[in-house]
């Protein structure tokens, strides 16, 4: 079963067993109830509440200060996958697949998927051990499927 990265645990918070959760998810993944796991430690969700950018998380069973610092710099996950609409996609997904020009030619392969405030950038590492960004848009990327994805660049951008 997948696990997918969720968010990290970057403090404690106050006396009654809150830490302070920095997500990295686009879907709500902390509400309570929610099973969150760590490499060590499977936790339920028994408050969350949001504090600026950050998540305040209380987790059942945990109800002191002392019960979870352990878990500061903890990275959280899920086993949940949620919905995806047609044409959408987890990072995860993207990431080591072949990309090609439209002439099926292999220019290289995803290696992360990068967060800008325009939206998000493919970072391609190149057949020549180089790298290129590919706004992740429909102008330049035509096709996702499970053998590769189908790009058509502007002059230059390669």
């Amino acid at each position: 079963m997948n696990m997918y990265l969720i968010g990290k645990v970057v403090a404690t918070h106050g006396l009654r067993g809150e830490v302070k959760v920095l997500p990295d998810t686009d879907f709500n993944r902390f509400f309570v109830g929610a099973n969150i796991y760590t490499t060590e430690h499977h936790l339920v969700i028994r408050s969350v509440r949001n504090q600026k950018h950050l998540l305040l998380v209380a987790f059942e069973g945990l109800n002191r200060l002392e019960d979870v610092e352990h878990l500061k710099g903890l990275e959280l996950y899920t086993k949940d996958e949620p919905e995806l609409l047609e044409n959408e996609y987890h990072f995860s997904m993207l990431v080591g697949k072949s990309v090609y020009v439209s002439n099926s030619q292999q220019i290289g392969e995803v290696e992360s998927v990068v967060i800008v405030p325009q939206g998000h950038l493919l970072r391609i590492k190149t057949v020549d051990n180089r790298f290129v960004l590919v706004p992740f848009v429909n102008e330049f990327v035509k096709e996702i499927s499970d053998d590769g994805i189908w790009i058509t660049p502007i002059e230059g951008m390669l």
